[in-house]
């Protein structure tokens, strides 16, 4: 959104622009809202991508408001209107440049603007934008986990309907419940994702999942367990489908696995995980067909 608003300003001055003639910065304090309405919507596509990168993000922030909700839609064809308009002019001010620079296109016309609004920059300059692809949202078979940790079983559904059983699970040392900090052998209770695939792990397959959620780190926050930067760190790695902080006092690393070369006759006695949902490794290959990053998973 940050870009589509400084393509509309750079587009006032097209007539004038060319890779090696920028347009000053400070031109942009003086930019009257009336002009907005006589700039033909073909002058935005004539600015070179170098000039618009060019422009520091300081520059931005001498754009008045109300030329910005004034620009009319057939001017920026690929960003609606009432995204543009709703956009604060101190949220425009403080993204760094090369934040938004890094964002893909596509990724930017899909967040919402008041979702823009209430993640701070330092959280926002923190993230990658590489880290977007690895947990999707949902993905198409509509097939999610149920880990029932009292009946140690894993639950294949789609929609309601029960697909297949896989008995024998075991969970963390301390059981299940509300996890705590790094370390207590507690496998969480909560709706999670498959964030991330690791073929190549010691447990034979590992699916990680995002841990911790918004919900662990609200109760972590009022507890005085992290930070109120952890918490905005986690609740927009959430709000933006990607993988949680893992270096957090609440810890990370939750998964579901295979044993790998571990003993099968120990794991059929008791639970042995430190937070984890294991399985056997034919159990873990089979559960694989169903798998991929996305897949929702709850756990009871």
């Amino acid at each position: 959104m940050l870009r589509a608003c400084i393509l509309v300003c750079c587009g006032f001055f097209s007539f004038a622009v060319n890779a090696n003639n920028p347009v000053p910065v400070n031109i942009f304090g003086y930019i009257p809202a009336n002009a907005v309405s006589r700039v033909p919507a073909s002058s935005v596509s004539r600015v070179p991508a170098n000039v618009v990168s060019s422009v520091p993000a300081s520059s931005v922030s001498h754009v008045p408001v109300n030329v910005v909700s004034s620009v009319p839609a057939s001017s920026v064809s690929h960003v609606p209107a009432n995204v543009v308009s709703s956009v604060p002019a101190n949220v425009v001010s403080r993204v760094p440049a090369n934040v938004v620079s890094s964002v893909p296109a596509n990724v930017v016309s899909s967040v919402p603007a008041n979702v823009v609004s209430s993640v701070p920059a330092n959280v926002v300059s923190s993230v990658p934008a590489s880290a977007v692809s690895y947990a999707p949202a949902s993905t198409d078979s509509g097939v999610w986990l149920l880990v029932d940790t009292k009946a140690h079983k894993i639950e294949v559904k789609k929609g309601e309907l029960t697909l297949e059983t896989l008995s024998g699970i075991a969970i963390g040392r301390k059981g299940a419940g509300l996890k705590s900090h790094r370390g207590d052998d507690i496998t969480p209770y909560g709706n999670y994702r498959i964030g991330w695939v690791g073929e190549k792990s010691n447990f034979r397959k590992f699916y990680g999942l995002t841990y911790p959620s918004k919900q662990d780190a609200e109760i972590a926050l009022k507890r005085g367990i992290i930070s109120q930067s952890d918490y905005y760190s986690i609740a927009a790695a959430e709000q933006f489908n990607q993988i949680p902080p893992q270096n957090t006092p609440l810890g990370g690393q939750i998964g579901i696995h295979g044993l790998g070369a571990g003993d099968e006759k120990i794991h059929e006695i008791f639970d042995w995980t430190h937070g984890c949902i294991a399985l056997t490794n034919a159990q873990i290959d089979h559960l694989s067909q169903w798998l991929d990053t996305g897949t929702v998973v709850k756990i009871k």
